[in-house]
């Protein structure tokens, strides 16, 4: 049963980690394709450095290979199609949505595994559109729907604003912004969200929906006139953001600057760490959803084992999910026996209920290809440059 707890180098070059295989069976390599250099960086080398810890220290028969996309759709393309032309076994932790939205359809057509992307888009786990991608977290709808639930009934909130990136990551904060206040009767979108085009609408259409919902470019931090927008509504109390950790940072900072006296919800992938450390003034109202235990928890065993594994203290939400994301590829892996390949990972990922990786437990089945619905809500502590995430049950605004 799955866990449901609600707590409130510089370069586009190949970086790939050999390790040796400790066993007969034939080396398993995985494709990972995410953000090593660019703006969204940060979230790229921490998605990777969690796998590969783990990989490292309990898997070496595992390969992984990563190239860099700098979070961009295109290069995204471009890696997995070399992925596949490598004959990789599957492809493995790739980073955001937009990417994964493109990639995932060419793994689907060669039927190759696609596991544990770094993303709550709901796609992922649509285990009738693409039958070979799993994905370990809940979903952006859920984290959302928590978040928008306890300012209701925690702190009276009934107007709320959204700030998102201009793509589809953005596109899936605004969705499960606009189906959690149909859910959650007496909060409301300001401004209100227009119907939503079609992914084949023209862009005419697409430039005038966009300029009703706030936002920003991907891999920019020009949120101004934006962000002023929101600021400027007196009507607004909180603001939910879907957006990476400079972008969501840089709005903040001017709406502190501003004496705009909001909540500030970030969903898990803004990058926790880099978004709080990102803060100039102060962190008083900004809270984060989560998806996985406290990294800094090591009476969590999962966690535990995760802090020997990465060493040196530099602890992250974003590698924490990363290494139970290996973990349980692993032991798909493992079952699989000296047979793995995209069909008979499938067959052990379907058949996986209920493993517990160590206080975190993960289930799938034939029809249920998202692996945990656990969400979490923090706040940051911020003293100087030491930073804290506190797990709260209950949102009081400071």
């Amino acid at each position: 049963m799955k866990q449901t707890a609600l707590f409130i180098f510089t370069a586009s070059a190949v970086m790939i980690l050999t390790l040796y295989p400790l066993t007969a069976r034939a080396q398993i390599t995985l494709g990972q394709s995410c953000a090593m250099s660019g703006p969204t960086s940060f979230l790229g080398i921490e998605t990777n450095r969690g796998a590969a810890a783990y990989f490292g220290k309990y898997a070496q028969d595992i390969t992984l290979t990563v190239l860099d996309d700098k979070y961009e759709p295109e290069k995204c393309v471009e890696n997995t199609n070399k992925f596949l032309t490598d004959k990789v076994t599957a492809l493995f932790g790739y980073l955001g949505t937009p990417t994964s939205k493109v990639a995932l359809p060419i793994a689907d057509t060669n039927k190759m595994l696609f596991f544990g992307a770094f993303t709550g888009a709901e796609f992922l786990s649509d285990h009738k559109t693409y039958p070979y991608s799993f994905s370990i977290r809940t979903g952006y709808d859920a984290e959302i729907e928590n978040m928008i639930r306890h300012l209701k009934e925690d702190a009276g909130i009934t107007k709320i604003a959204l700030f998102v990136q201009r793509d589809s990551f953005g596109l899936a904060g605004v969705t499960g912004a606009v189906k959690a206040v149909q859910k959650i009767k007496g909060i409301e979108i300001i401004p209100p969200v227009p119907e939503i085009p079609k992914d084949t609408a023209p862009k005419e259409v697409w430039d005038a929906f966009w300029e009703i919902v706030p936002n920003y470019q991907r891999n920019t931090i020009a949120v101004g006139r934006d962000a002023r927008k929101i600021s400027g509504n007196k009507n607004v109390e909180a603001v939910m953001l879907t957006g990476t950790s400079r972008a969501c940072a840089a709005a903040i900072n001017l709406w502190k600057e501003l004496n705009f006296n909001a909540i500030f919800l970030n969903i898990s992938f803004v990058g926790s760490r880099a978004l709080a450390e990102s803060l100039e003034r102060d962190a008083k109202n900004v809270l984060i959803s989560q998806v996985v235990p406290n990294p800094w928890d090591a009476s969590v065993p999962v966690v535990k084992e995760y802090q020997e594994a990465v060493g040196s203290g530099n602890y992250e939400f974003v590698s924490l999910e990363s290494y139970i994301a290996a973990k349980v590829i692993h032991k798909a892996i493992r079952d699989a026996g000296a047979s793995v390949n995209s069909e008979s990972l499938k067959k052990q990922l379907e058949s996986m209920s209920g493993y517990d990786a160590g206080g975190f437990t993960i289930s799938f089945g034939p029809e249920d290809h998202r692996g945990s619905d656990t969400v979490y809500l923090t706040r940051i502590i911020k003293n100087g440059k030491d930073i804290k995430f506190e797990y709260i049950q209950k949102i009081a605004k400071e």
